[in-house]
């Protein structure tokens, strides 16, 4: 458990440059929920759960095992957040919190709390004043929800939201074909099998089937993403990770990853790479502010043209194997570029 600071804000607002320049890159706000969350939880890797045993937003299962008074949900969700992120760090990825787009966030803070789905991740920094746990610090917020059942041998929602951060920390644009798909894809790290959560499918052979099963889709998407993981990865998929990563087991002794496979994890780096100078470029070309583009402009399919062309790149550059199927492949993106 790590130490409490005092919450002093008056330093910062005394202070004119620290002031302007949090503002620029950290949004202030102070959702109600935050002043209920009176307990945190200090993990490793600058990761904070924030959390609490009382009221609407309380854990629904308080269990605790080990009596350590830290609630295994929460131990748990520590557990799964810290060991996939040394996976993906291990693995080359940037880590959100080194990314130049994130250089003012200190944390990356879990939110518990009660929600209609099981976890968001939010692509803007926050720095929240209304809980003196939060050491008026800037961080990056996940939130997840307070009952998530099975954790420990289902779920890879945490997993999920912060592949969501190492996206954000990548590029700007985050359509949910992208974004979603991308996300879901990177649940296969800590799940059976080669790919992601919704397995792979068939490369779209026509422009109507690219648009309905990519394009338009959201989570779903990731079946295409993994089947050009498949298609980029010649390996047997196996994760070249330390074992002291791989052996990593929740309180209740199931083991975090499920085996030890994942196609893809090369070419996905490189694309996410590749990404971020398509923005950057973009960027500089309509004279926008790196960092600061629109929410709405982030999402948009107005540029999935820009997206699709670095990931054609990206697949010449990989040096796809040649078959009728990969050829029909590209000539369907190359389409969408023209």
């Amino acid at each position: 458990m790590g130490k409490l600071k005092i919450y002093i804000p008056f330093l910062c607002f005394m202070n004119t440059a620290c002031a302007t320049n949090t503002s620029k890159i950290c949004q202030k706000s102070n959702p109600e929920v935050i002043e209920q969350l009176n307990k945190v939880y200090y993990g490793k890797n600058k990761i904070r759960i924030f959390y609490t045993t009382q009221g609407d937003n309380a854990i629904k299962d308080k269990t605790d095992h080990n009596q350590n008074n830290i609630p295994d949900y929460i131990e748990n969700i520590a557990i799964q957040t810290e060991t996939v992120m040394q996976a993906w760090d291990a693995l080359g990825y940037q880590n959100p919190l080194q990314s130049p787009r994130y250089k003012s966030a200190k944390y990356i803070d879990i939110h518990i709390q009660k929600l209609s789905g099981l976890g968001i991740a939010y692509s803007k920094a926050h720095l929240h004043t209304n809980n003196p746990l939060k050491e008026n610090k800037c961080a990056l917020i996940i939130s997840l929800s307070n009952n998530i059942t099975n954790f420990t041998t289902q779920s890879s929602v945490a997993a999920h939201e912060l592949f969501h951060l190492y996206i954000y920390g990548y590029t700007m644009f985050k359509p949910k074909w992208l974004n979603e798909g991308l996300a879901a894809w990177s649940e296969g790290i800590i799940r059976k099998g080669k790919t992601g959560a919704y397995g792979d499918k068939d490369l779209p052979k026509t422009k109507k089937e690219l648009e309905q099963d990519f394009l338009q889709r959201s989570y779903q998407a990731s079946k295409v993403w993994s089947s050009i993981t498949i298609l980029t990865d010649q390996s047997n998929g196996k994760l070249l990770l330390p074992n002291n990563i791989l052996e990593k087991k929740y309180t209740d002794g199931q083991p975090v990853f499920q085996d030890h496979y994942l196609k893809g994890t090369i070419f996905i780096q490189k694309f996410l790479q590749n990404l971020g100078k398509e923005d950057k470029h973009l960027s500089k070309t309509n004279h926008w502010q790196p960092y600061s583009w629109k929410d709405s402009t982030q999402k948009s399919q107005i540029y999935n043209k820009n997206i699709i062309s670095v990931l054609l790149k990206s697949l010449e550059n990989n040096s796809v194997p040649e078959n009728n199927q990969n050829i029909l492949f590209e000539s369907l993106l190359k389409q969408q570029t023209e």
